[in-house]
């Protein structure tokens, strides 16, 4: 169903032009993630032009997401009934891509707050490098996946995303049976949170490869992927 909507897309301009700046969108998501994990993962220090970079970067992609929104009610009011679904599936993709800006701003202000590596050292260490990792490494196939409607690529990004927000969970569970500092525990919260709420957002958007449009963001609810 996916390819046919966006083979239908690529015969109309102005939903080719607001597909393409979905991806625009996403390309700023990875942007807007890399520079965090480096801070937090210890491999580059926190300064200014990260801080800046960010939020430039995120209000791009809050422009993008006005834009495509206004332009997909105008098609939709002067062409009733008109594409509906891929409209519906760019609005769907678009605000979830807004949603990952929004939370890596979260993550830039742990980083921001933590004035050290969150994962040197200290019994979690080891894990905050591990998440950190998988939440860098989901971003390429949810954007693949979902440029290229690559099905195959899609679910294995929903599925490394769940995969993903399970070990979030798993690392909160622990902390509150922790004894750790007060600051160090609410800091490793608040990461494993904002990464589990990142991978769970990349997983609604490629699950718009996989799923009809009234299933978007419930793909493998029972834990079977639908063939």
């Amino acid at each position: 169903m996916f390819k046919e909507l966006l083979e239908a897309l690529r015969r109309r301009p102005l939903l080719d032009q607001m597909w393409s700046e979905m991806e625009e969108m996403l390309g700023d998501a990875v942007d807007m993630y890399q520079p965090i994990a480096d801070v937090l993962a210890g491999r580059e220090k926190m300064t200014q032009a990260t801080h800046d970079g960010v939020y430039e970067t995120d209000k791009r992609i809050n422009h993008l997401q006005r834009k495509i929104r206004k332009q997909l009610v105008e098609h939709l009011a002067l062409a009733p009934g008109s594409d509906v679904p891929i409209s519906l599936t760019l609005m769907s993709i678009t605000k979830d891509a807004e949603r990952v800006g929004d939370i890596c701003k979260n993550l830039l202000e742990v980083a921001e707050a933590a004035k050290t590596p969150l994962c040197s050292g200290g019994p979690y260490g080891d894990r905050v490098n591990e998440l950190l990792a998988e939440g860098e490494a989901l971003f390429e196939p949810t954007v693949t996946g979902t440029i290229n409607s690559d099905k195959d690529t899609a679910c294995r990004a929903v599925e490394s995303a769940r995969d993903l927000a399970r070990k979030c969970d798993a690392m909160i569970d622990d902390l509150m049976k922790d004894d750790l500092p007060t600051r160090d525990a609410v800091l490793l919260t608040l990461l494993a949170r904002y990464l589990k709420r990142i991978s769970l957002h990349l997983s609604n958007i490629a699950s718009s490869v996989v799923m009809p449009l009234h299933r978007l963001d419930y793909f493998d609810e029972e834990g079977t992927p639908p063939r």
